[in-house]
């Protein structure tokens, strides 16, 4: 058995600091779908909210993967698209309100 620890600090609405046991990380996405970034390198997570059941993918720097019959790259920009839309809706909600 392995022990683990897991902290999640809300920074804006889809972007969070991650702090656990060998570091710290950024996270950016929606519930249930992030891009991070960690002392691994980046990763991609998918999920069911509210269920426990996701997939982590993680992309190590160094490693080059070739992509069979998959889109993991586009899901990656496809997520960091999301993630800038998520963030500017947020800035351009806060500019509204002065």
């Amino acid at each position: 058995m392995s022990l683990r620890f897991r902290r999640r600090v809300k920074l804006l609405p889809g972007v969070h600091v991650n702090l656990g046991l060998h570091g710290a990380g950024l996270s950016v996405g929606p519930r249930g779908l992030h891009v991070g970034l960690n002392s691994r390198g980046m990763y991609t997570s998918a999920g069911i909210p509210r269920t426990g059941l996701y997939a982590v993918h993680h992309y190590r720097s160094g490693e080059h993967h070739e992509v069979r019959g998959g889109c993991g790259a586009l899901v990656v920009w496809l997520l960091i698209a999301v993630a800038l839309v998520m963030l500017l809706d947020f800035l351009l909600g806060l500019l509204t309100h002065f």
